[in-house]
């Protein structure tokens, strides 16, 4: 035949495959196809191969040679496609390919489909999911374009093994038949074991998970086992449902052997204007008396709980918009009993804070509105200490630059703190002050601030001159006071520049004059919101450096320091320095010694950060008694090592004080950690904290995790140190193992505010 009738005969051939797709694709049925009918009946087909023949006699159209047939998103590819057209039907074979419009591929020995490339059967049967994960029949037919059937199939997500192609992969699912839904994005098998190592370790009749296109779907997910020496041996398996496109649920119950079972789930929901969450457990008390579990009761022990009791715990946050400045929300938290949570490993701080609030935020400025309740834990009890707060408000505003370049900013609060026994405060509160900063011509930095704190109290059930919560009877009285209390502060800092081929430095000298009367810390003004402070380089040149509104830095005084930066001319290392002390030109009983309560020179601070190169870093904070030279404060971290091995180490010294202020004991730790990056796959943690002062440890943990593509195993093991006579230590060892779309690798925390 000669060439020209030959590429005739081959543009025929193809042109009639062309037409003959379209009217096939007219009739398909839409009613179960992801496309509608008008879209399949619009989308051309496009054949491309190296060889064309139409046989006419038999109205069959055969291509050979790099075959491409595509038919809106799915494409065919095959080394020969032969094509029925009175019967619509594709047979291709040799490297058969069928991408999918979802990102699956499906490959065969010999394929056949409908003109449309939707329906076919397919024989030495696999399938390349969108996560890599791999299926494999014998053969397989495949149904309204979204389900495959799949006979005596294998499934695993895991990669091949370079060297050893044939050999089983790490795991595998074997089933009798396999469908895939990708309408319901599920996998289902039936009669189904689970291999390791090629090797049979669980048998199911009938098993489903979820495939990889799913973002959510109701399934099993990664269980966690384990040996405490409180609780005995445990497990917590975790079923994670879905609800609705908005809600979920977590059931996540725990099974022991020496403390019953505990049954626990969480609930979350969005809803159009924000999200809420509820997790709560629930449990029946058991072996309290149990001789064999004596050691572990009087470690979490609590008199009020006996056998037969019902315990369990509820913690619920929830956030949301009301407009587009104004917003709600709740974080509360209940337990039993005081040693509930610590029973079971919960992880939780002590007392329980409850609150409900409201936040409106406009620019500068912003308001918030809460009530507060407090759960203690203390074994002695505590509950008569803690307070029930309705409301606490404040209203914070800043307002635009001034013609002077300043800005005027004020505040107004309200506190109303009340007891089931004990003290009872009430607080109305409001600061109007101004502050500016500039720099002057030659070249220091010069800021100005001045406020006026306002507050009037009133309050029942104190002592005159204690600051005890609950007073012994006889001795409550009920009273008011009132404070107005000015301040003002100048500071000035003029920072000295140099740049080499070093890098460049900056060395800044500052001082700021603080005035204010003398005193203002009245016995008579209960001491709620004042009650943790720590004096460190951070608060040095703080013009209030007490928190809360309850007690103030009354007097005046001079603060004076030398601020030194460096940085590497890349920009890659830093090193930052200050050092400072302050002079109170008053006396003040009410403040500690360390800022200069009732001496001239408070202690001196400082503070030191170094990160010369990209994994070292380190920091270390002081406080030093300007007389004795002795160290009242000293905290030192370092960090160095690349992810392959860091290693970290922190150190506190702080020494005990005892004031209105501030009431703690002396302590000393030493906490050492170390993270390694073994390999690609494994990984090793490690961590330790001791107790210097008493040379007791407090506790140590060690874990080791493997994570492959489709596998993970997690070791971890904690001891915790009681340090109590009569009380041995307790002693946790945890499991946890994934399989990749059979249990999820982990889990993700919801928001909180």
């Amino acid at each position: 035949m000669p060439d020209w009738r030959r590429r005739l005969s081959a543009g025929v051939a193809a042109a009639a495959l062309l037409v003959a797709l379209g009217p096939v694709a007219r009739a398909q049925d839409s009613a179960s196809a992801p496309e509608t009918q008008q879209e399949v009946r619009e989308t051309p087909a496009v054949l491309q191969a190296d060889e064309v023949e139409y046989r006419d006699d038999r109205e069959i159209v055969i291509a050979r040679g790099n075959v491409e047939i595509a038919q809106g998103e799915r494409i065919l590819l095959a080394d020969e496609v032969r094509y029925n057209i009175p019967r619509d039907v594709i047979t291709a074979t040799g490297d058969v390919s069928l991408l999918q419009p979802s990102g699956e591929v499906i490959f065969g020995d010999r394929v056949r489909v409908t003109g449309d490339l939707r329906e076919g059967t397919i024989e030495a049967f696999r399938m390349l999911l969108t996560d890599n994960s791999r299926l494999a029949a014998a053969n397989a037919v495949r149904v309204n374009a979204n389900r495959t059937y799949m006979n005596r199939a294998v499934y695993s997500p895991c990669d091949v093994c370079e060297d050893d192609p044939d050999s089983a992969p790490l795991w595998q699912v074997r089933a009798a038949r396999v469908i895939h839904d990708q309408q319901d994005q599920r996998l289902y098998y039936r009669h189904t074991r689970l291999e390791l190592f090629d090797i049979p370790v669980f048998y199911t009749p009938y098993f489903s998970h979820p495939d990889p296109t799913a973002e959510r779907q109701t399934g099993l997910l990664t269980p966690t086992i384990g040996y405490s020496s409180s609780l005995g041996a445990t497990l917590r398996p975790r079923y994670y449902v879905v609800l609705s496109d908005q809600a979920d649920f977590t059931f996540a119950p725990l099974f022991t052997t020496n403390a019953g079972q505990v049954a626990q789930g969480t609930y979350r929901r969005e809803t159009a204007t924000g999200s809420f969450e509820v997790t709560g457990s629930i449990t029946q008390a058991a072996n309290l008396d149990d001789a064999a579990d004596t050691t572990a009761n009087l470690r979490f022990d609590d008199p009020t709980v006996a056998d037969g009791d019902l315990r369990g715990h509820l913690d619920t946050t929830g956030q949301f918009n009301i407009d587009e400045n104004w917003r709600w929300g709740w974080d509360a938290k209940w337990v039993s009993d005081d040693a509930y949570l610590e029973r079971y490993g919960y992880e939780f701080e002590d007392p329980l804070q409850s609150e409900l609030y409201a936040e409106r935020f406009e620019g500068r400025n912003y308001f918030t509105a809460e009530a507060m309740t407090f759960q203690g834990l203390r074994r002695q009890g505590d509950d008569a200490e803690q307070p029930l707060i309705l409301p606490n408000a404040e209203y914070a505003y800043i307002s635009d630059p001034d013609y002077l370049g300043g800005q005027l900013f004020g505040n107004l609060g309200v506190l109303n703190l009340m007891r089931t026994e004990g003290r009872d405060t009430r607080r109305l509160s409001g600061t109007v002050g101004w502050e500016r900063s500039y720099v002057e011509d030659l070249g220091g930095r010069i800021s100005l601030k001045g406020l006026t704190n306002v507050d009037a109290y009133s309050y029942q059930d104190t002592v005159d001159g204690s600051d005890v919560i609950v007073p012994p009877a006889g001795t409550r009285e009920d009273g008011q006071a009132a404070r107005v209390f000015p301040q003002a502060a100048v500071s000035y800092g003029y920072p000295l520049t140099r740049s080499t081929w070093l890098g460049s430095e900056v060395i800044e000298p500052r001082a700021q004059l603080v005035v204010g009367p003398n005193g203002g810390n009245s016995s008579r003004i209960p001491n709620e919101t004042s009650r943790t402070f720590e004096f460190t380089a951070g608060n040095l040149f703080a013009l209030d450096r007490v928190p809360g509104r309850d007690r103030v830095s009354s007097g005046q005084r001079v603060d004076y320091g030398l601020e030194y930066t460096y940085t590497t001319p890349e920009g890659q290392g830093t090193a930052s320095a200050l050092i400072g002390q302050s002079y109170r030109i008053n006396s003040d009983s009410a403040l500690p010694d360390t800022v200069g309560g009732d001496q001239e020179f408070s202690d001196i601070v400082g503070q030191l950060s170094v990160s010369p190169v990209r994994y070292l870093s380190g920091r270390y904070d002081f406080r030093v008694d300007d007389e004795t030279g002795e160290l009242g404060l000293s905290e030192a971290a370092i960090t160095v090592g690349p992810p392959a091995l860091r290693l970290g180490a922190s150190y506190t010294l702080v020494e005990a004080q005892q004031s209105e202020l501030a009431s703690f004991r002396e302590r000393e730790q030493l906490n050492l950690r170390l993270d390694s990056r073994l390999s690609r796959y494994w990984s090793l943690s490690a961590r330790h904290r001791q107790n210097l002062r008493d040379a007791e440890p407090l506790d140590t943990s060690l874990g080791v995790s493997y994570q492959d593509e489709c596998f993970l195993i997690r070791v971890s093991a904690n001891r915790d140190y009681a340090n109590r006579a009569g009380v041995e230590d307790d002693t946790t060892i945890m499991v946890t193992i994934g399989l990749k779309n059979l249990g999820a690798f982990g889990t993700s925390p919801a928001n909180r505010r």
